[in-house]
C-alpha cells in the first residue's frame, strides 16, 4: 500500500484520525532539516533557535521529537489526499531516526 491508498481507504471507511495529520499553526523550529514543532518543554531549544508559526502537518508520527512536519495547508481529508497527488517525497523524510549519521 502507498501513503496514498491509505488516505484513500481512511476517507472512503470515514475512518477518523488525529488532528496532528492536518494543517494547522504550530510553534516549530528547523533543525538538521527537519521541521520540528515545539509544543511543551520537553523540546529543548539550541542557541538561537526561536519558535515560529508555520502551518503544518504530519505525514507519520513516531517517537518524540523525532518526527517532523511538512509545511501544507491540508486541512480536510480530500485536500491531504490532493497534496498526496501532488507530492514528490516521502512520508518517511519527516522521520529523524531514518537519517543514517554515519552514512
Amino acid at each position: 500500500w502507498t501513503e496514498l491508498d491509505i488516505w484513500q481507504y481512511i476517507h472512503l471507511e470515514g475512518i477518523e484520525i488525529v488532528p496532528l495529520y492536518f494543517s494547522a499553526p504550530r510553534p516549530t523550529v528547523k533543525r538538521d532539516g527537519l521541521i520540528l514543532m515545539v509544543d511543551d518543554d520537553r523540546f529543548p531549544l539550541r542557541p538561537g533557535e526561536t519558535p515560529e508559526m508555520r502551518s503544518v502537518r504530519f505525514r507519520t508520527l513516531g517517537c518524540y521529537p523525532l518526527t517532523g512536519a511538512v509545511e501544507s495547508e491540508a486541512k480536510t481529508l480530500p485536500e491531504v489526499i490532493q497534496e498526496m497527488l501532488l507530492t514528490t517525497t516521502s512520508e518517511r523524510q519527516g522521520r529523524a531516526i531514518d537519517h543514517d549519521q554515519a552514512a
